[in-house]
């Protein structure tokens, strides 16, 4: 705004300084080339401006670009922390899992050991009874013998 005001007074300057003792002719010609230099110069003055203006917005571009992979870059770290958690957690799962398994082998074979001490031992005292029997099945014959042999005495 102040470079457009101060390029106008310029151009009145101007004018008035060809205006006193000139030609209407050539005082216009004069007119119109400093018109086309003002234009021009108001002209690159507002492209400066603009380019100005989309390097300041590229620049911030620039920045807004660099803050979303700052923050992309944090939520990536966040992402990979999580992930990190993740598969920590599936690890301490599928360890568990194994632990799980281990101990149900282990609690079957405990129970495959007590069935077969249970077997063993049934088969002791089903051992041991017979020879009861067998050592009662003695006593009574060696308790028949001796009573037939006291009955042959007695009868003698």
């Amino acid at each position: 705004m102040e470079k457009e005001e101060l390029l106008r007074k310029i151009i009145e300057l101007e004018s008035e300084k060809w205006e006193v003792g000139s030609d209407p002719r050539h005082r216009d010609t004069l007119r119109d080339t400093l018109c086309v230099n003002v234009s021009e110069e108001v002209l690159r003055r507002t492209q400066e401006e603009a380019s100005a203006t989309m390097a300041t917005e590229s620049k911030q571009e620039d920045n807004n670009v660099g803050e979303r992979l700052v923050k992309k870059q944090e939520c990536e770290g966040c992402c990979n922390a999580y992930a990190r958690i993740l598969q920590h957690l599936e690890r301490r799962a599928e360890a568990e899992q194994r632990l799980r398994e281990e101990e149900l082998a282990l609690r079957r074979e405990e129970l495959s050991l007590q069935r077969e001490r249970a077997a063993l031992e049934r088969e002791r005292q089903e051992a041991e009874r017979r020879e009861r029997e067998r050592r009662f099945e003695m006593e009574r014959e060696e308790r028949q013998v001796l009573l037939e042999i006291l009955r042959e005495k007695m009868i003698k």
